[in-house]
């Protein structure tokens, strides 16, 4: 019979580690999810900013060609691009000086915008480092090379 106590003792070991495998199962199972919750919203987030910087670029990438065609900027639409990227141009106003054509009648002057194609840089890099900060985040550690 003392052959048999060891076998119970075990058994009785093995049943009650056998709740505290299931919990930990369910611990790995919720951690899991989170980080796939996590994952999927720092991708969400990844892909509205890789949207904004496309929609600024193309603002920013217009205004330059407006000012370099001497757009009117009385006309309706060219005064609201003017406006709404006046707003992303303010911390770059002043770096450079713009050379402008000599005018030639009482319209607006053709400009070659050198604050606008700063700033179209200086976001891009901006809107980068943000993305590839956000991808490090959420992937996983690489091997070190030796």
């Amino acid at each position: 019979m003392e052959g048999l106590q060891p076998k119970q003792v075990s058994q009785q070991t093995s049943q009650s580690s056998a709740p505290e495998t299931t919990s930990d199962l369910e611990t790995i199972d919720m951690r899991q999810e989170e980080a796939r919750t996590v994952r999927y919203a720092v991708g969400k987030l990844n892909d509205f900013l890789r949207w904004f910087l496309a929609v600024l670029e193309v603002a920013l990438g217009l205004r330059f060609l407006f000012m370099l065609i001497a757009a009117h900027p009385d006309n309706l639409f060219t005064g609201f691009l003017y406006a709404l990227t006046s707003i992303v141009l303010v911390p770059f106003v002043g770096i450079l000086s713009s050379p402008a054509a000599v005018p030639h009648s009482q319209g607006p002057v053709p400009t070659f915008d050198l604050p606008t194609l700063i700033a179209m840089l200086v976001y891009w890099l901006i809107f980068w480092a943000i993305r590839r900060f956000l991808h490090i985040l959420v992937s996983s550690p690489e091997e070190p090379t030796s």
